[in-house]
């Protein structure tokens, strides 16, 4: 008895044992199915079927058992195909994958072309937007991954952290944080004439967060999306400073700026996100994984 020959028995049950419609569906003649029912049960040498006045009416109680353990070799054959036909398809498609323009310049600019090199029958969809947005995206499943500052705000997404980094304060040489020992504190921060990304970034929401914890009120002297400018505006400002990732700054080619750690310390972490209980089809896990991957190469490289 093969797989096929059980999916046959299988089909005329659900179609409440008749012949015709069955055979219809399985794309045979009904002869050519009658014909193969009554050679099943001589090989075989059980009866599968009652019948009744020429006609099947029901399952023998072997037949039940038959079809009981049929349907279960048959959902397991269908996985197996489906399986075999999903790794046949491992790395090609689309992968549609959502990141924030800073982390794409900083975290991701050597990570994409090297991913493009390597899977050319991949055709990776970058979608540049800021964090909110993102995760909209995401559980709207408009995008199939996405790039965050961790903790993401849903308790839908799934995080798999990629890199992990420290929010800097910035400034030029000539400002007063350019005397200071070591971090500095949120209170002297505060304090300044603040210049940062604007409200759609993860990072302006985190910062905020942590200076209502301590009941500070901040100078927000500027916002923009614009990385380079927030530096810029620091070179040339002597009473400004930036907020910003630290890796952002291997960026810029100014001379006359400098960076420090928050004190404590204000960790800038990235993940490739995806919705929990969502099902991913195998491009899109493997698509996750090679990133995952990269990015623990490279963090091995720089033990």
């Amino acid at each position: 008895m093969d797989i096929h020959q059980i999916q046959y028995l299988i089909t005329i049950v659900d179609n409440d044992f008749n012949l015709t419609k069955s055979a219809r569906i399985l794309n045979v003649s009904q002869p050519a199915l009658s014909k193969l029912i009554a050679e099943l049960e001589n090989v075989e040498q059980i009866q599968i079927f009652t019948r009744g006045k020429g006609r099947i009416t029901g399952l023998t109680p072997t037949g039940e058992d038959l079809i009981r353990h049929g349907r279960t070799i048959s959902q397991d054959y269908d996985n197996l195909v489906k399986s075999i036909h999903e790794r046949a398809d491992l790395k090609s498609g689309t992968v549609k994958v959502g990141i924030a323009p800073v982390i794409i310049s900083t975290v991701f600019n050597r990570a994409i072309p090297k991913f493009i090199q390597e899977n050319p029958d991949i055709d990776l969809q970058i979608v540049e937007n800021g964090a909110y947005e993102l995760q909209k995206k995401l559980i709207l499943q408009e995008i199939d991954l996405a790039v965050l500052v961790s903790p993401a705000t849903y308790p839908s997404i799934q995080e798999k952290p990629i890199y992990d980094s420290s929010v800097s304060v910035w400034f030029n040489k000539n400002h007063r944080f350019h005397d200071f020992k070591g971090p500095i504190p949120f209170e002297e921060v505060a304090k300044e004439k603040i210049v940062t990304l604007d409200d759609s970034f993860m990072v302006t929401y985190q910062t905020n967060q942590k200076f209502n914890q301590k009941k500070l009120n901040p100078n927000y002297f500027f916002k923009t999306r614009s990385w380079d400018l927030i530096l810029n505006i620091c070179q040339e400002m002597d009473d400004a400073v930036g907020i910003i990732a630290s890796p952002i700054g291997r960026n810029y080619s100014g001379t006359n700026i400098e960076h420090r750690d928050f004190n404590p310390i204000f960790p800038w972490r990235i993940s490739i996100c995806n919705m929990k209980d969502v099902y991913q089809n195998t491009v899109v896990k493997y698509t996750q994984n090679w990133f995952v991957n990269y990015f623990k190469n490279e963090q091995n490289k720089n033990l």
